[in-house]
């Protein structure tokens, strides 16, 4: 037996094809810019920094959620925790989001051959971020200026979120391991400070990098092997400010050679300290599915960066 449908709604009758025939409900159409503000507020965890990413209000942003929640007819953050968290709803549609905003920037470079429009986000370690990239991301940008690049200076991001929070990293990698470009290969070594006799305490009291760092790992490693006893009492994402703590006599650390500065001294065997291995400083990318934006950046920082080995 044929069940009957729903009774319909006088005042919202049922869409006509051109033929006058009844036609079904089409889906509702997902907004780019909606899709677009969805991404970066799950990206940064937050409402204030998307917001300043896309150049809106924190209202507007709020504003923007609400209508894509309204849209979908689901809740796309867990408003009930102190972090923002998306829903299994949400974190559904960023993933599709993310997709369809691609296929636009492609889209829209198919038509445009010539045109680099969009964002890439680049992690960098201190030095680089520092003195290295800002004169180089000035000529890219002279060269594509419909382009915003946003940078974060800091750990090695060795595991770096490549496709949430990165496009790509300049980042540390044992010698010889990475799959991207290398830049450079350095020494890593002990440093302690000329005027303080810090790395003659016991238990060895060391200033490092958050957790993630290449060389906090090194450091930690090569002490627990050779059987001495250590304990952090200082942690900076800025290696400078490390460096900073090391030349005050409050701990010794571990740095790439050539940050070596006046005031600092690289601590050897002869001092207790054994040798460090070698290091590359890499540029890798999210791998399949990079933008056109992050791949031109990529490739102009390649050819300005690359090693000559």
């Amino acid at each position: 037996m044929k069940r009957s449908g729903p009774p319909q709604n006088a005042q919202n009758p049922p869409a006509l094809a051109h033929d006058g025939r009844h036609s079904p409900a089409r889906t509702p159409l997902l907004e780019l810019d909606l899709l677009r503000t969805l991404v970066a507020v799950n990206s940064h965890a937050s409402f204030t920094e998307a917001a300043r990413e896309l150049n809106m209000t924190q209202a507007a942003v709020s504003m923007q959620i609400r209508r894509l929640e309204k849209l979908t007819g689901v809740a796309l953050f867990d408003r009930g925790k102190r972090s923002l968290r998306l829903t299994g709803d949400g974190e559904l549609l960023v993933e599709h989001g993310k997709k369809m905003l691609a296929l636009n920037e492609e889209a829209f470079a198919s038509v445009r051959p010539d045109e680099v429009v969009g964002s890439v986000r680049l992690g960098a370690v201190t030095h680089y971020a520092v003195h290295i990239l800002p004169p180089l991301l000035a000529e890219f940008s002279a060269r594509y200026p419909a382009v915003r690049i946003e940078v974060l200076a800091g750990v090695s991001f060795r595991e770096a979120p490549f496709g949430t929070e990165l496009d790509l990293a300049i980042a540390l990698e044992p010698a010889g391991t990475t799959t991207g470009t290398v830049i450079e290969r350095e020494r890593a070594v002990w440093v302690g400070s000329t005027r303080h006799e810090t790395h003659t305490i016991t238990p060895v009291p060391l200033a490092v990098l958050p957790e993630g760092s290449l060389l906090r790992q090194w450091a930690i490693e090569s002490l627990q092997h050779h059987g001495k006893p250590w304990r952090i009492v200082y942690i900076s994402a800025n290696a400078t400010a490390m460096l900073s703590a090391v030349d005050a006599g409050l701990a010794v650390g571990v740095a790439r050679a050539s940050s070596l500065r006046e005031g600092l001294r690289e601590l050897t065997p002869k001092d207790g300290f054994p040798t460090l291995p070698v290091f590359d400083i890499t540029l890798t990318d999210a791998g399949p599915g990079l933008g056109r934006v992050a791949i031109a950046l990529r490739d102009f920082l390649s050819q300005k960066l690359a090693w000559a080995q």
